[in-house]
């Protein structure tokens, strides 16, 4: 988070062993980036993943992510932007 984007977090990236796949450890790990930026004032974050990487689409839905509508190219591949606010 930085002052251009006062009450916005980004996450850049997340990933989990797959030993540790369904262990729960991911889903602990998203709270804890969100509880951190909502004690800093954030209202908002977001997230990009790319469409092959459907388990981590589902994963992020689950926890309350949206497709924003953005979506790039990543070396050829789309890129999908989601957003989560925070009340």
């Amino acid at each position: 988070m930085s002052d251009a984007n006062a009450g916005e977090g980004h996450l850049r990236g997340m990933a989990v062993l797959p030993d540790w796949h369904g262990s729960g450890v991911a889903a602990k790990l998203l709270s804890a980036i969100e509880t951190w930026l909502r004690s800093r004032a954030c209202k908002r974050i977001t997230l990009d993943t790319t469409v092959p990487l459907q388990a981590a689409t589902r994963f992020y839905e689950k926890h309350g992510h949206h497709r924003s509508g953005k979506i790039s190219d990543f070396f050829g591949l789309e890129l999908v932007e989601y957003v989560k606010h925070f009340e």
